[in-house]
């Protein structure tokens, strides 16, 4: 009876993980493109870290990390580090900060930077990767841009150089003002009290949405209008490997976290092969 007990419990947890697995993937937005980073690819990670000192690190500190890891974690020589990559502090064991008011960055972006150490926890590393995928040039904004899926973002576009200048496909144009002009339908037909007509203009936004989300997936919502100094294979290599170092500056100990994991449950199974079969030893004269 108990043995049952515990194979059900068992199946139990196997069921809730699964069911966890499934509503996270549930839960990511279908606006959002696959990262596809890899966190045991040091190269990659290196790659993306001398990317965010040299792009991102003027603004958006990473107070909760140190030099260090750089080295520890990433096995960049230390000599290198100190000379290409610290910017701010003396020592190698100094935090990843920079010198920006937080005054002054209100007074600049309207919203002073944050801090990104832990920003890949909390949007995840398919977010960032599409944020950073999704710029487009916006003269009615403050810095020339926008985001289609931070709409009206504060934050001026520090990869353009490299991208160049990406604007918004004359298909993606139509599509969005389908969606704007049906949004627009809808509220007058509801104010009027026009049912058919809501129902009517719910149809051709619904169908405009599905179609800008596929024209999105297929990657035809942009279209580059000036060449930056990377093509679109290699400005898509670099938005991954900066995305994955994000990723791993997030959770450094993840990689040793997951072996470890796997270890406690390999031995947590062998004991319990151990325990069944002494059970039954024990059991053997009784039943």
């Amino acid at each position: 009876m108990a043995t049952k007990i515990i194979i059900k419990n068992i199946g139990l947890l196997l069921a809730i993980i699964g069911m966890t697995a499934n509503l996270q993937a549930a839960g990511s937005s279908s606006e959002t493109l696959s990262a596809n980073i890899r966190s045991d690819n040091k190269v990659s990670l290196q790659a993306g870290a001398k990317t965010y000192m040299n792009y991102c690190l003027a603004c958006h500190s990473m107070k909760y990390m140190r030099y260090e890891v750089l080295v520890e974690g990433l096995g960049i020589p230390a000599e290198i580090v100190e000379k290409n990559l610290m910017f701010t502090g003396d020592r190698i064991s100094d935090h990843i900060t920079n010198n920006v008011s937080e005054d002054d960055a209100q007074v600049w972006f309207g919203k002073a930077p944050p801090d990104l150490t832990l920003i890949a926890r909390v949007r995840g590393a398919d977010w960032l990767y599409t944020y950073l995928k999704s710029y487009y040039a916006d003269e009615k904004r403050p810095f020339g841009v926008n985001n289609s899926l931070f709409k009206d973002v504060g934050m001026p576009h520090v990869l353009a150089p490299l991208q160049g200048k990406q604007v918004m496909s004359s298909l993606a144009k139509e599509l969005e003002s389908k969606i704007e002009s049906a949004d627009l339908g809808i509220a007058i037909a509801n104010r009027d009290n026009d049912q058919a007509k809501v129902i009517s203009q719910r149809s051709i936004l619904q169908q405009a949405t599905e179609d800008l989300t596929q024209l999105k997936q297929k990657g035809g919502y942009f279209e580059i209008a000036v060449a930056g100094t990377q093509s679109e294979v290699e400005y898509d290599e670099t938005v991954r490997d900066l995305v994955n170092f994000m990723d791993y500056a997030a959770e450094p100990m993840k990689l040793e976290r997951q072996a470890l994991g796997l270890k406690v449950i390999l031995f947590l199974l062998f004991f319990f092969a151990i325990t069944y079969f002494l059970k039954k030893e024990y059991w053997k004269d009784i039943h």
